[in-house]
């Protein structure tokens, strides 16, 4: 007997006729209590529901002789009536289960599970195959109208999926990591729900290579679980991300290639290697791994030699492709610190308007993947936060060059200006693409240039907070902005970085939110850079600012301070001296880590 698919019954390999649906129906209704008596009054109400016929028992006899002669071929010896029996209360088939697919698969699956607790991947593999190949489609598929059916349908689903998983952890074992991808790929796809799957397929893409496409199935599946059912990714996906953001999750039975990978070191000749901060809390130590691949991925350029003037960023708060710098480690040696945590003779010979970029690693590596993902089709809004000083800007700064050497058009604007003209951050971001697009953006913005007013004025974008766009219909021209943007951004992706968010005006906020909720399928992201939001009170009203950065769909990382390494590398680009231990130690406590508070010590050398 089948249930895979349309109910089928054989006797040898002939398929024997099951009648009308409703003789179906009556026999899929025994098929799921297989052995067990099912009252007539139960089978009564399943089969005809609030519309039951006259004589509703006769009616039931009668269907049961049907179905008894269309089984007669398979009855055991003594008549076909040793299949369908009567039995006070009611009827029951009485069948050998092992002669029932959904029964086998199961049986199967029960004894894979013994089979992987005893460390056999290869033969629970093999069982979990020949499970999985029983499998012809929807169960019971003809009978889900009936609700005993439809819900031994979605029972039996759930246990393919698990059939599914635990094939693809043992695959995983036996270091099958092309086949675990191509399997689970179009099941994430149906069940983007379904977080072991996810985290096998995760895994598997991240054995392959693929930590790119790891962090963005992780990122899409984290948006999705917020979105359908409000809760954030359970802590083993969590792990499962974290380990692949720091590759440290185990390869199996394949060896891993792997580099060691840290801010402002020559990777070719580096022995020792300096620790990257951890994302959360300053002065955290954490080595940070990741094969050259990767590496070159997530960081998105190379670093220039040392004395290279530093990036400086222009009044839309993103660099015009300037160098790096170059960090090297601290040199050994000794040296005396003074009170202001410099040795004494020390020159200082690079400016310190700015300073060279280290420490961000896994920063670096979760914007990346990040940006890769929204302008690869999954947009969306990340935002980097932490107190002034903490290198806010310079980390979007870092992130904004990697995606112009990727070749993507970048659109940077600064908030600053909070007692400015509603909408004027959206004022000068379309006026920009009006410049670098003239065409399509004329295009897509031609039905909207009276409503929108003076936000699609042909003025310099300096003079845009002049521009007073109207405001007795807030939703229609925040509609009409995304209405601009997103086609926009379909015909070539570009990335918007939004400097000092936390001085945006409230309806440039609330035009961000709209968009936010529109991003998702479009090749389109934005990342923001804020001071930390207020902390939360019962009695202060959440802000806009707020609920931009608490929402779910939001990838917010917050900046603590750089780790001593980081600070003994910017000093050492800096100071033309050996710089100790003991005084890189000092510098690292009286700065706190904060590339500001660093700046402004050593400008008092």
């Amino acid at each position: 007997m089948r249930v895979f698919g349309t109910m089928v019954a054989l006797h040898g390999t002939r398929e024997l006729s099951l009648g009308a649906p409703r003789h179906r129906a009556l026999l899929g209704l025994l098929m799921v209590r297989l052995n067990q008596v099912v009252p007539v009054p139960q089978l009564i109400e399943e089969l005809w529901g609030d519309r039951p016929p006259r004589r509703p028992t006769a009616a039931l006899h009668t269907y049961i002789c049907h179905l008894r002669r269309a089984l007669s071929f398979g009855a055991r010896p003594g008549g076909p009536s040793m299949l369908v029996r009567h039995q006070a209360p009611g009827y029951v088939l009485a069948l050998d289960p092992d002669q029932v697919d959904a029964h086998q698969f199961e049986r199967l699956v029960i004894q894979a599970r013994r089979d992987m607790a005893a460390q056999d991947h290869r033969v629970a593999q093999d069982r979990l195959s020949a499970a999985l190949a029983l499998w012809r489609g929807t169960p019971y598929l003809e009978l889900v109208d009936y609700a005993p059916m439809a819900e031994e349908s979605a029972r039996l689903e759930q246990a393919r999926l698990t059939a599914v998983e635990l094939h693809a952890e043992a695959s995983l074992a036996l270091g099958e990591n092309d086949a675990v991808v191509a399997r689970l790929h179009p099941e994430a796809q149906r069940h983007p729900t379904r977080e072991c799957l996810i985290a096998y397929l995760m895994t598997g893409l991240y054995r392959l290579g693929r930590q790119a496409d790891a962090l963005r199935l992780f990122e899409r599946t984290r948006a999705h679980l917020a979105e359908e059912l409000g809760v954030d990714a359970g802590v083993e996906l969590q792990r499962i991300h974290a380990a692949i953001l720091r590759h440290e999750l185990p390869f199996g039975d394949r060896a891993a290639t792997r580099v060691e990978v840290t801010a402002g070191e020559d990777r070719a000749d580096a022995a020792a290697p300096p620790q990257a901060e951890h994302p959360t809390a300053g002065g955290h130590e954490d080595v940070v791994t990741c094969d050259a691949r990767t590496a070159r991925s997530a960081l998105s350029h190379e670093r220039a030699e040392p004395g290279a003037g530093a990036a400086v960023p222009h009044s839309a708060g993103v660099p015009h492709g300037a160098g790096v710098p170059h960090t090297a480690g601290v040199p050994h040696g000794a040296g005396v610190l003074h009170s202001a945590g410099v040795p004494h003779g020390a020159g200082v010979p690079h400016t310190l308007t700015s300073l060279p970029f280290v420490g961000r690693t896994y920063e670096l590596a979760v914007l990346g993947a990040w940006a890769d993902a929204a302008l690869s089709g999954e947009g969306g809004l990340a935002a980097v936060t932490g107190q002034s000083g903490i290198g806010k800007t310079e980390l979007t700064m870092e992130v904004t060059r990697g995606a112009r050497e990727a070749g993507h058009e970048v659109i940077g604007v600064s908030c600053r200006g909070k007692d400015g003209p509603a909408y004027g951050v959206w004022a000068r971001i379309l006026r920009q693409l009006s410049h670098t697009r003239p065409e399509a953006f004329r295009t897509v913005s031609a039905r909207y240039s009276r409503l929108l007013g003076g936000l699609l004025s042909d003025v310099p974008s300096d003079a845009a907070e002049d521009v007073q766009p109207p405001l007795q219909a807030p939703f229609l021209v925040e509609d009409a902005v995304c209405a601009i943007l997103v086609p926009l951004a379909r015909q070539k992706p570009f990335l918007l970085v939004l400097d000092d968010l936390q001085s945006a005006d409230y309806s440039s906020l609330n035009l961000l939110h709209l968009l936010t909720c529109r991003l998702p399928e479009v090749p389109l992201g934005v990342l923001v850079a804020s001071a930390d939001p207020r902390p939360a009170a019962e009695s202060t009203p959440r802000t806009a600012l707020d609920h931009l950065l608490g929402s779910a769909r939001t990838l917010t990382l917050r900046l603590g301070g750089l780790s001593e390494q980081a600070v003994a590398a910017l000093v050492a680009t800096h100071v033309d001296a050996d710089v100790d231990a003991e005084a890189t130690l000092a510098l690292h406590q009286r700065s706190g880590g904060s590339p500001y508070a660093l700046r402004r010590l050593l400008s008092l050398a």
